[in-house]
């Protein structure tokens, strides 16, 4: 019932990162630069609130104990604040259009976060047995991903279907506010099955001390000092910074990438997905019995990232030079689904160590400040990813815009040197951010050994 809780943001991060842009910028006309930008000031405000929030459930003392209380209060407004980002009002300018998208995209993650950091932190508060927290960050990839396949297929085959008015489903302004409804409640029913489920091990999760000071905003700066204290922290951090940046670009003009580069319909973008969300399940299934083979979780983080980066950009790569199927081929599609679906082990097997690993850092943390403070090391890592990261969302649409991508764009009417560019960004600049990306991985210090001196430690004071 923990990992049914990743359903939620499963579904959110695909959402935002993989319809919001096409949706405001070739649906409803705001300009790639402005629906970027908005998208990107929501990020970093998010990103402002998310070490608050981690702080603040931090020192809660309720008979709900720390996390469950915002997780309780985040389902409602989480899941309406969806519903409104899908179902702007007809008629407005592109200025009105654009301070739409920002307040509610504002709206939308601040309420997430109300109840994805708590909802997070629970990685570390379950257990703090060094491989059964991979275990469990493994069941919440797994449930991730069925959020991310729930988005594409019910989207794509069902919402934006095709229609003799919109052959380009996707097109259809009237789909947007019905699939945003859908999943709102999708969103209410994942965040409350969580939240009831984990319910009956309140008593057992570690509990804010009886000397705790009330919240104030410079606590969250102290503790967030604190936090990047630990060169480990640093590295996991800049490791997900990174790959945030890049996912977020990837995510985004993925899209373009399908339709106008390789020529896919939309169906056969949605059928790709289940290859993907499978390989994304393989990788992190393949995480735990991997990692009794290999005791460094940083080895497996850094497989995981050059293992995406080599499979995700092959077809792009080898189409710029000429040696891959054209556009139209049957054959072209199969590889690029395959390639997809193989890559996605490396994200499934990355995102589990992620997290993992910063489970461990919260026990370098006990052992040297003598307090559990797993809220704020998970919200400072979203923090940091989300404020940096975010810029991927703005170089998507600088893409956008640079490649000449007018709106509703079609295979007919598109520049061929337009998606150069657009391949140029999405094979060798990718390749080029996630070479950067593990080497910044190299950095984590926490090794197996050290964390079970550590756990000796807090073992032995308690």
């Amino acid at each position: 019932m923990f990992a049914v809780g990743q359903i939620p943001e499963g579904i959110q991060t695909t959402s935002f990162g993989f319809f919001l842009l096409f949706f405001y910028n070739q649906v409803l006309g705001l300009s790639g630069f402005l629906a970027s930008m908005a998208i990107v000031i929501a990020i970093v405000v998010d990103a402002i609130g998310d070490p608050i929030i981690g702080t603040w459930s931090d020192g809660v003392r309720s008979r709900w104990g720390r996390r469950h209380p915002f997780m309780y209060a985040g389902a409602i407004p989480f899941a309406l604040c969806f519903y409104l980002l899908f179902s702007p009002p007809s008629g407005m300018s592109e200025m009105q259009v654009f301070a739409w998208l920002i307040v509610f995209s504002v709206l939308m993650r601040t309420t997430q976060s109300i109840y994805s950091i708590p909802h997070t932190s629970l990685t570390a508060e379950l257990s703090n047995d060094y491989q059964e927290r991979t275990l469990l960050s493994s069941m919440r990839s797994a449930f991730q991903s069925v959020g991310n396949l729930m988005v594409f297929l019910i989207g794509l085959m069902i919402f934006f279907a095709a229609t003799p008015e919109y052959p380009n489903g996707q097109l259809n302004p009237e789909a947007y506010p019905k699939f945003g409804f859908v999943f709102a409640l999708i969103i209410f029913v994942g965040v409350i099955l969580t939240a009831l489920g984990t319910h009956s091990h309140i008593p057992y999760l570690p509990q804010a001390g009886v000397d705790i000071k009330r919240f104030r905003f410079k606590q969250v700066l102290s503790e967030a000092s604190m936090a990047f204290g630990f060169r480990s922290f640093k590295s996991i951090v800049s490791t997900a910074v990174l790959f945030g940046m890049t996912m977020g670009m990837v995510s985004a003009l993925s899209i373009y990438l399908g339709t106008l580069y390789f020529q896919f319909s939309l169906e056969q973008i949605a059928l790709s997905f289940p290859a993907s969300t499978l390989g994304g399940f393989i990788g992190a299934a393949l995480t735990t019995p991997l990692g009794r083979i290999f005791k460094e979780k940083k080895t497996l983080l850094i497989a995981g990232l050059l293992w995406y980066a080599v499979w995700n950009t092959a077809p792009i790569i080898l189409s710029l030079l000429g040696l891959f199927p054209a556009p139209g081929e049957p054959i072209l599609f199969y590889l690029v689904m395959t390639s997809n679906a193989i890559c996605a082990m490396g994200i499934g097997m990355l995102t589990v160590m992620l997290y993992s690993m910063i489970a461990d850092v919260t026990d370098q943390h006990e052992e040297k400040h003598g307090s559990r403070s797993e809220g704020i090391y998970f919200a400072a890592s979203s923090f940091a990813a989300k404020a940096i990261g975010g810029f991927g969302v703005v170089i998507s649409g600088v893409v956008v815009d640079l490649a000449g991508i007018q709106r509703n764009a079609t295979v007919e009417t598109i520049d061929p040197e337009s998606l150069r560019t657009l391949a140029m960004a999405m094979g060798p600049g990718v390749l080029i951010l996630i070479g950067i990306t593990a080497l910044a991985a190299s950095f984590y210090d926490l090794t197996s050994a050290e964390h079970k001196r550590v756990s000796a430690r807090i073992a032995a004071a308690s």
